[in-house]
């Protein structure tokens, strides 16, 4: 059964291409909006082989990670602290409460004219997209622990710290690497974005160039390129938590 199910990720995908290049072909859909996989692929190939979208990749890749990462472990350090203590959390509250549903996309233009027009200013927009959901699911991590494993800490004559460590840390991870893979998603959507923007690389710039081009297949391409990162991440993220957290059936 188990391995029935584990066979669907690969059959699904297969069988959506199979799909989506039978409707083409029929002629229900102009090839000028909606290229064939075949058209696509040779694109992809293409771009790769003169080396625009790998460079594409490299760049975009640049600026998520570090955002991701910064944001994360920001996100982290201090969603544990806001979760565990209470002074923390009246302090911390009210400004997450504020600046969290301000889209990330309408702070560029400040980070632009703050951090100027380079990886800088990118790179610190994913960071605030990543970091508040990184931050809220650690918070409610931390709050969903049972308050008898605590209790039990205490009783057994374990200090704050030991709670901390051997008690509130692990029990926060699982709801830690759910924000972590929303942030990943963030991360791809946020670098898109502000590659739209005063650059001339990255994975966005070559999408959003080939759309005034009109050259679909690329656009195609470049938006495979996206998925299939984004398929990456959750996978690096899902084996890191195995890691982690064998005690957890990810």
């Amino acid at each position: 059964m188990w391995r029935r199910y584990r066979l669907l990720r690969f059959v699904s995908p297969i069988a959506f291409l199979l799909l989506w290049d039978g409707v083409v072909r029929l002629g229900h859909i102009n090839q000028l909006f909606v290229p064939s996989p075949a058209a696509v692929l040779q694109a992809t190939v293409n771009m790769t082989l003169d080396g625009r979208l790998p460079w594409a990749v490299a760049v975009s890749l640049n600026r998520v990670v570090q955002g991701f990462v910064y944001g994360s472990l920001i996100g982290i350090a201090l969603g544990l602290l806001v979760g565990w203590f209470r002074a923390v959390e009246d302090a911390v509250d009210p400004l997450v409460a504020a600046i969290y549903p301000i889209p990330k996309s309408a702070l560029l233009p400040l980070f632009m004219l703050w951090f100027g027009l380079g990886d800088t200013s990118k790179i610190v927009t994913i960071l605030t997209g990543v970091l508040f959901l990184v931050l809220i699911n650690t918070v409610t991590g931390v709050k969903a622990i049972d308050p008898v494993l605590i209790k039990a800490a205490r009783d057994l004559g374990a200090s704050q710290r030991q709670i901390f460590a051997k008690v509130v840390v692990p029990g926060a991870l699982p709801n830690i690497f759910t924000g972590l893979r929303l942030g990943a998603g963030v991360a791809l959507i946020l670098v898109f974005v502000t590659e739209l923007e005063a650059t001339r690389a990255g994975l966005g710039f070559l999408l959003w160039e080939s759309y005034q081009l009109m050259l679909v297949q690329q656009v195609f391409a470049c938006t495979v390129a996206f998925g299939i990162l984004g398929i990456l991440s959750t996978w690096l993220l899902q084996w890191f938590e195995r890691l982690v957290c064998p005690w957890r059936r990810v």
